[in-house]
């Protein structure tokens, strides 16, 4: 790939530029050229060697998926030294503050105990948004916990063969922060167990996000999206370590 980069940018290059470039020898080269021609990723135009129309989309594909890649590595380790919360209390500028996550909301408090501290780099009154900096510490924060309502499958008979009953029953019992359908049949039944707000777009993301930020959640859909939830909460286990706690219930 770093080959056909550097024919692209300088199609003049002869095989020992290339190499010395790169830091390998002018064979490793010629042998990377020759395997390169076989397949058709490069060719000789006019005495020089340029990447094929195969080579370009090859290269595209391939740069394209390590930017990918490289983005969600910098998001993981990029450093936050400011952020946005709710004034607890009135707040003048330069008061030190402890962070701590209430209901999904990111709370500034006057209590300085909080496991995340930060000072306020503007006034605000209680409810008011206010910008906090010097950041310290991991803001204390517990996941929420999951439920999945499993509704039937379309072909199943969908909303149509759920006990309504029993799902309002466990909706009132987990009392969530959040309702969320993964997908139509699940809309449906959610629809006629409960007058709440319902979640239906990016349903999944906007179950984990909640969940992320302490707010107790119920999901409710078909298999293939109680699945799709299912599998985030692995993954998030995976990459993070936090584990959701969740249970499942058949509608």
């Amino acid at each position: 790939m770093l080959i056909m980069v550097r024919l692209l940018e300088n199609p003049s290059s002869k095989m020992r530029d290339v190499a010395s470039e790169m830091g390998i020898t002018v064979q490793a080269v010629s042998q990377y050229m020759s395997s390169m021609r076989k397949k058709g990723l490069v060719r000789q135009h006019a005495g020089k060697m340029r990447p094929t129309r195969k080579g370009m989309q090859i290269l595209q594909e391939h740069f394209t998926v390590l930017k990918e890649e490289v983005d969600a590595i910098l998001r993981k380790i990029m450093v936050v030294d400011t952020c946005v919360a709710i004034a607890g209390k009135d707040i003048k500028k330069g008061d030190r503050l402890g962070l701590i996550m209430e209901d999904g909301t990111l709370m500034a408090t006057s209590d300085e105990r909080t496991g995340s501290k930060g000072v306020a780099m503007e006034p605000a009154s209680v409810g008011d948004d206010v910008l906090v900096g010097k950041l310290e510490g991991i803001v204390d924060m517990k996941l929420g916990n999951l439920l999945i309502i499993e509704a039937p499958s379309e072909m199943k008979g969908g909303s149509k063969k759920a006990n309504i009953a029993r799902t309002k029953y466990h909706i009132e019992r987990a009392s969530p922060g959040l309702i969320a359908a993964g997908d139509v049949v699940g809309s449906a039944l959610l629809a006629k167990a409960t007058p709440e707000y319902v979640v239906v777009h990016a349903p999944v993301e906007s179950s984990m996000s909640a969940l992320a930020r302490g707010v107790d959640v119920v999901f409710c859909g078909t298999h293939e999206s109680v699945d799709q939830i299912v599998q985030a909460v692995e993954n998030l286990r995976k990459e993070t370590g936090y584990s959701v706690r969740w249970t499942s219930v058949k509608a």
